[in-house]
Parts: C-alpha cells; sequence; structure tokens
C-alpha cells in the first residue's frame, strides 16, 4: 500500500489542461510580453487548481481559470513594479569608453579612431545617431535629449541602448 495521497482534483486539473489549455495559453500571451511568462503563469494556475479541495463547485471551469489567470497576472504586474528591470545606462557609457578599455599611451594612432567612429556613427540610423552623440559628445541628460528632439525619456533611453548595440556589433564585425 503506498502513503501517498492522491489530490481529488487531479483528474479535474488534466481535464482543464486538455481542454482549455491553449485558450488558456492565447489568454495570457494577450496580456504578457514573452511566452515564458505565459508558460509560468500558465503553471501557477494549475497549481492553484491541484490545491482546490471541492472543485466540483465550479460551474463555469473556462471563466474560474481565466479568474485565476487574470489574478496570477495582475500579482506579476504588481511584482515586476516593485522590481523593474532598468537598464544601466551608465554601466553602457563606460562600456563604449574607449578609455575604460585601454590606457592613453596604448591607444593606437588618433586619425585612425577617428576614421572607425566616423564610419560606424554613418552606419546607423539618423536618430540612433543623433542620440548617440548628444549623450556621448555633447553631455546632454537624457531628459534634455528628450526635450530637444520631442521624445519621451524612455524612448531615448531605448534608442541609446540601440544604438550601443549597433555600434558593438559593428566593432565586432570589424573584428573578424
Amino acid at each position: 500500500m503506498s502513503t501517498r495521497q492522491t489530490n481529488p482534483s487531479s483528474p479535474f486539473v488534466k481535464e482543464m489542461a486538455l481542454a482549455y489549455g491553449s485558450a488558456l495559453h492565447r489568454f495570457l500571451i494577450k496580456r504578457l510580453r514573452a511566452g515564458e511568462e505565459a508558460d509560468d503563469i500558465a503553471q501557477e494556475v494549475y497549481l492553484r487548481l491541484l490545491r482546490l479541495q471541492r472543485a466540483d463547485l465550479i460551474r463555469q471551469p473556462l471563466a474560474y481559470v481565466y479568474f485565476l489567470a487574470s489574478q496570477i497576472v495582475g500579482q506579476h504586474r504588481l511584482r515586476a513594479a516593485q522590481h523593474p528591470l532598468v537598464n544601466d545606462l551608465d554601466m553602457l557609457d563606460h562600456a563604449a569608453d574607449a578609455e575604460s578599455y585601454a590606457r592613453r599611451d596604448e591607444i593606437p594612432d588618433q586619425e585612425h579612431i577617428q576614421r572607425e567612429l566616423k564610419r560606424v556613427l554613418g552606419r546607423l540610423s539618423s536618430v540612433h545617431r543623433t542620440v548617440i552623440l548628444l549623450r556621448k559628445r555633447d553631455g546632454f541628460s537624457i531628459p534634455e535629449i528628450a526635450e530637444r528632439l520631442q521624445l519621451s525619456p524612455s524612448k531615448v533611453r531605448r534608442y541609446l541602448v540601440e544604438a550601443n548595440a549597433r555600434i558593438e556589433e559593428l566593432l565586432r564585425q570589424q573584428g573578424r
């Protein structure tokens, strides 16, 4: 004899997963950015269904699944708002700064660097080039750039991250 207790909700959860799994996944994808998050939240929905003591009391299973999913998405968003993912622009500035990689006496010919910089900047889109020059060359803050270009600060941050990534990609390609 096994001492393992079976949950009376297990067959109910299997039935719910088979019947409504794809609908639940589509429901979650529409409300979240990433498929991984949708998978995690769907799993949490099934775990909560497993904890039910009286699954027979649920009259509208699909509505209940959506209700649970909505609650979990709300909790997920609250947690995300309390611990936002922040782009560390200071780190990006440091990474893009040539002096962080080499001392001045190790830096090769300044004319070569200027030519290379012009080439890389020329391959950026005009908005990326403008944002990166205003930040790096002219020393403007993100709010100042946003005001000057009539963009939101978050858009300026995004353009800076994209420009730094593109510059890194172009330099990596050149190093092949």
